[in-house]
């Protein structure tokens, strides 16, 4: 494995106890990334509020960063209602534009937070670095989004079909169960319907929160669940679906089998989790 992309716009959160700090997939997922020992080339795009200019730093300290500058950075504040987080977007940054030069890359990691990675832009960037192995987490295009409301899960029949070209090419998606409006309470009736919109081609993992996720591998014939024996409790779970997402691609760029990469993704997940506990 010679490089590893990492794809998605940086955020800034603000939580319920007052607290102002930068986000987004590529954060998590570039700390899993140097945690299995590479250091990622990061395509962002960002505003120059300071909590992003503070992401930017963490980011530069990772790899080699490629920022697209914006007038503003993608924003959510972060509320707890009845035990669930829920997310408030704020503020919407630009689209992404795929820059020459990226380099050549093995594994491409495109994982966005809001709408900054169009249809279009998602073809340029296969069209221009033809990767060995590309993982997808497609929860920001399940996102309907409205500024000053919270976010909902977009019902599939509403993702564009371009977007649903794009996923069934991927090698790998990965999405959260509490992503998708259809059948919240039956993750394998979940898994069903995103198979019919994805076709046959690419390994779909459903994450399932501190209850693990669902594996659906197209070279065999079964769903298979899978639920960790150590269970990480009372932490925040923020970035434990990117950070099983790079771990995930990184495993299978390095040729483990699908069964075996999102064991060691999922393992990666819980010495994150363990590292918050107080």
């Amino acid at each position: 494995m010679n490089g590893l992309l990492i794809v998605g716009g940086l955020t800034i959160d603000h939580f319920a106890d007052g607290r102002t700090a930068p986000g987004g997939s590529v954060i998590h997922s570039g700390l899993a990334a140097v945690a299995e020992g590479h250091a990622p080339t990061i395509l962002t795009v960002a505003g120059d509020e300071p909590a992003a200019r503070d992401g930017l730093n963490r980011l530069a300290a990772m790899g080699e960063l490629v920022c697209q500058a914006a007038t503003r950075t993608a924003t959510y504040r972060h509320e707890e209602h009845a035990s669930r987080r829920v997310l408030v977007y704020e503020a919407a940054t630009d689209p992404i534009v795929v820059p020459d030069g990226l380099g050549s890359q093995d594994v491409a990691l495109v994982a966005p937070i809001a709408d900054e990675l169009p249809a279009d832009a998602v073809a340029a960037l296969f069209g221009a670095l033809r990767p060995r192995c590309t993982v997808m987490l497609i929860q920001g295009w399940l996102r309907r989004l409205e500024i000053g409301a919270p976010v909902r899960p977009l019902p599939l029949a509403d993702v564009p079909e371009g977007l649903w070209t794009a996923f069934g090419h991927a090698d790998a998606v990965v999405v959260s169960t509490e992503d998708l409006a259809e059948s919240p309470e039956d993750p394998f009736a979940q898994a069903q319907a995103l198979r019919a919109r994805l076709g046959e081609a690419p390994l779909l993992v459903l994450t399932l929160g501190q209850q693990g996720y669902l594996l659906d591998d197209p070279d065999t014939d079964r769903v298979v669940a899978s639920m960790p024996r150590r269970i990480v409790e009372g932490v925040p779970m923020v970035g434990a679906g990117d950070t099983f997402g790079a771990a995930l691609a990184i495993h299978l760029a390095r040729g483990a089998d699908p069964a075996t990469a999102a064991a060691a993704a999922t393992e990666r997940v819980i010495r994150v989790l363990e590292g918050r506990r107080p």
